[in-house]
């Protein structure tokens, strides 16, 4: 085999396999020829069964082996598959298929796992009973034989990926309540949020300068979330500082709550969403209990190690991985508590078995929010430097869930003279079909005014094509909300407010005429002003283009910014990562028409150029748009000309910064309550794919994952093809799971290798013969010699010792020169080599 036969391409595809990948790239060059007769299994993962305590081995046909002239001592290298090192190793653990998190684990002399407490904890499984306790354990750490316990338990060994795959009998599990501390939680950052703009205009008559700079600071630490929101504004010759909020707050696993303080506003309330200087507890969904599933049941039996899947509406909405027996699969997340389950179990031949669930014998289902109770106290706080009355306050609000068709809230306000309570209800009158309903009473004694308002809603999937929706508002006149008691001696507001409000929407859909979209509101204030407003909306994706087209028309009393009827219409043909677009708009006003044209050229640069004429004073305006993002920030620079006598310049800055324990980190994103540090060693410029998009290592190797979604799986994943081609990766992707307010550390193994295809002669000349074993000085098998006297070393550094082992049973030295520093835009590099007989 002709090992410079490779493609760059193919050994490139190697770097998302890890280190065990890079020793097999060099096993598969250099020992093509050899056959195993037996093999249980080999290969850089194996899996040990519940019955088979022993270590995975390969045995060689050592006659077929000298056949094809392979020396027979190299088989004695490949005997045992790789294996977990003795100790504790820090890996990710999987329990029936679900990711339990990083997890300390212990493995013994052999790579065996060792069930411990601190494992059993962290994957959710119950503790054997005594007799099972393991005699010679520590004390200290007391471990057991869940494997005699659960006797149908497999365990799936994976170093290559750093991964501990637990399939465990569904009765070995603990109950869902108990899994809070499988998410990752912990670390200390600070951090600023920062988004600066700039426009300056220049007209005929003079210019206008305008500034603003909008930041966010913040402190996690032990999961708790500090935050503090100021702006600062400039326009012209006058400017403005001011503080919005600063909080505090953090989530409770025990009471399944958040506890929040500080300038905050109230939220989970049937109230509006004042904001107080105070304290409020609500639920966290993630972590409430009736949040967590329905109470449905899935029971069944399997054959062998078997893959279940349950589908709702078509929908997958649970699948794992159980062993041979009964089944029962608990707690599960339904999409409606009237639709029938199909059930799927797919056994390890790939044949399957079937069968349905009728929605009649589900034991729940969800319903709108997460039931639970929510509190809060404190001082009413108004917005700006506004003259307002600060009333003191006390709220609370209850969710239910009463059966699986009905949701109940209620609630109680008490102020500073005023007081108010409510209700609401959801209720599924069909699968398909929601009605809500909800009523408001209030009493304001300072000005001795008593109201109600009355609301309901309706929400209807006539079928896959017609949807419907339908809402209603009535307020009486005595009615107030907290806010309207806040005014001092202004009543003019009074007339101002909405006495009826109705709104009505229908989307339809078909494949040959394409979607269309209807919405209506009409509303009444008390002065006696009505609005209506009447939208319409078509689209369809043609085969080269999409065209759509927008209708709006006012009613009633319009406002002074109401341009009245109102008709869109454009047309935009994608070109690759192009788009062209062209649009005429029309209302009362003018007819403009004009064209766009996008292109984003790569993940830090993109555009827009447009040009619109406006067809009434025959004017032409247009614009230039950039958005570019330079790894450690998003910026953004315009420039239009509109008219004869306007021009504009815009910029925008945005992002954050993040101070940790190992230096200061940038981000191209607003950084989030929940966040990660990311590490590739001290590689610059490791392109990273995180929920939030990709970002990039800075100088030191690190780079921030600005915002995970809390209780939940988050996907991080390096951009192979950004990495130098002389490093290697360990693992490509992480999947982490984090508690709210955490800060987590996730390092992405590299090893940096100088890999080098040696052609190695005797001294007579001769390319050394195919099958010799490579060792380093350590007498440590490195390769083996393939045709022609290649060697394929995947790790070297200059003058380090080589040895071959010849077939006479000597050895000989291989001599070779290596340039002081690798080229790192190369995958390997190329040297002869003289092996001198020792």
């Amino acid at each position: 085999m002709d090992i410079q036969t490779m493609t760059t391409a193919s050994i490139r595809d190697f770097h998302a396999y890890g280190v065990y990948s890079v020793r097999t790239l060099s096993i598969l060059i250099s020992v093509v020829a050899m056959t195993p007769v037996r093999a249980e299994p080999a290969g850089a993962d194996y899996a040990v069964a519940a019955q088979a305590n022993t270590p995975a081995t390969v045995t060689f046909d050592l006659d077929m082996l000298k056949g094809r002239g392979i020396d027979p001592s190299l088989a004695a290298y490949f005997a045992d598959a790789p294996r977990f090192r003795e100790g504790q190793q820090v890996v990710t653990l999987f329990v029936n298929g679900e990711r339990k998190g990083q997890a300390h684990a212990a493995f013994d002399s052999q790579g065996q796992l060792i069930f411990d407490k601190d494992l059993l904890d962290k994957a959710q499984l119950k503790l054997p009973a005594a007799a099972f306790h393991r005699k010679n354990a520590s004390a200290d750490t007391p471990t057991y034989d869940f494997i005699k316990a659960f006797p149908n338990t497999l365990v799936q060994l994976q170093p290559g990926k750093e991964e501990v795959h637990l399939i465990v009998p569904t009765d070995a599990l603990k109950s869902p309540e108990q899994a809070v501390d499988q998410y990752d939680s912990g670390g200390t950052a600070a951090l600023l949020n920062y988004n600066v703009i700039g426009v300056n205009s220049e007209f005929s008559s003079g210019s206008s300068e305008f500034r603003s700079v909008d930041t966010v600071a913040g402190l996690n630490v032990g999961d708790w979330i500090l935050r503090s929101r100021q702006t600062y504004t400039s326009q012209n010759n006058s400017s403005r500082a001011e503080h919005l909020y600063a909080y505090g707050q953090k989530t409770f696993s025990e009471i399944s709550s958040i506890v929040q303080g500080g300038q905050i506003n109230i939220s989970n309330s049937i109230f509006s969403g004042d904001s107080i200087t105070g304290i409020q507890i609500v639920p966290e969904t993630g972590l409430h209990p009736a949040s967590q599933g329905s109470g449905a049941t899935v029971e069944g039996i399997a054959y062998s190690t078997a893959r279940v899947e349950v589908r709702q509406n078509n929908a997958l909405i649970h699948t794992s991985v159980v062993p041979a027996g009964p089944f029962s699969l608990s707690n599960l997340q339904l999409l409606s508590s009237n639709s029938d389950l199909d059930v799927t179990v797919i056994e390890a031949d790939g044949s399957r078995q079937a069968f349905s669930i009728p929605a009649a014998s589900l034991g729940g289902g969800m319903l709108g929010s997460t039931p639970g109770f929510s509190f809060a106290a404190g001082q009413y706080r108004p917005y700006g430097e506004v003259d307002s009355k600060k009333p003191t306050l006390v709220t609370g609000t209850g969710t239910w869930q009463l059966n699986g068709k009905t949701n109940l809230t209620a609630g109680l306000m008490g102020a500073t003279a005023y007081q108010a309570a409510g209700w609401a209800a959801d209720h599924a009158l069909t699968p398909a079909t929601t009605l809500g309903l909800r009523q408001l009473i209030s009493a304001a004694s300072e000005e001795n005014a008593r109201g109600t308002q009355l609301s309901a809603s309706l929400n209807t999937l006539v079928n896959d094509r017609l949807s419907l929706n339908f809402s209603a508002t009535q307020n009486t006149e005595g009615y107030r909300d907290l806010v309207d008691t806040t005014y001092i001696d202004d009543n003019s507001w009074l007339n101002g407010r909405y006495r009826n409000q109705y709104t009505a929407g229908m989307g339809w859909t078909h494949k040959t005429l394409g979607g269309f979209r209807l919405s209506h509101s009409y509303s009444t204030v008390f002065d006696g002003t009505t609005t209506q407003r009447l939208l319409g909306a078509w689209s369809k994706n043609f085969k080269r283009a999409n065209v759509s087209l927008n209708v709006q028309k006012s009613m009633g009393d319009r406002g002074p910014y109401d341009t009245g009827d109102a008709v869109y219409l454009s047309v935009s043909v994608p070109i690759g990562t192009r788009t062209v677009r062209t649009y005429v708009n029309a209302d009362s006003n003018s007819t403009r028409t004009g064209a766009t044209y996008n292109e984003q050229v790569n993940d830090s640069f993109g555009y827009r150029l447009q040009a619109e004429r406006d067809l009434s004073d025959r004017e032409t305006d247009i614009s230039v748009m950039t958005n570019i993002l330079p790894r450690y920030a998003q910026a953004t620079l315009g420039y239009s000309r509109n008219g004869k006598d306007t021009t504009t310049y815009n910029a925008s800055l945005s992002g954050g910064v993040v101070a940790h324990q190992d230096g200061v980190t940038f981000t191209p994103y607003a950084v989030d309550d929940t966040f990660s540090i990311l590490s590739v060693g001290d590689i610059s410029g490791v392109k990273i794919a995180t929920p939030q998009g990709p970002v990039w290592t800075d100088y030191s190797g690190k780079a921030v994952a600005p915002s995970l979604q809390a209780y939940s799986n988050n996907r991080l994943e390096i951009a192979s093809s950004s990495l130098p081609r002389n490093v290697d990766i360990v693992n490509a992707f992480k999947e982490v799971q984090v508690a709210r307010g955490s800060v987590k550390r996730v390092d992405f193994g590299v090893v940096s290798s100088r890999r080098v295809l040696m052609t190695a002669k005797d001294i007579n000349g001769q390319p050394l013969d195919k099958g010799l074993m490579v060792l380093d000085g350590n007498k440590q098998y490195l390769s083996t010699v393939a045709g022609n006297g290649q060697i394929f070393l995947s790790n070297i550094e200059p003058g380090m010792p080589l040895t071959v082992y010849l077939a006479n049973g000597k050895s000989c030295s291989l001599n070779y020169t290596l340039a002081d520093k690798a080229e790192a835009s190369a995958f390997f590099e190329t040297v002869d080599a003289l092996c001198k007989p020792l």
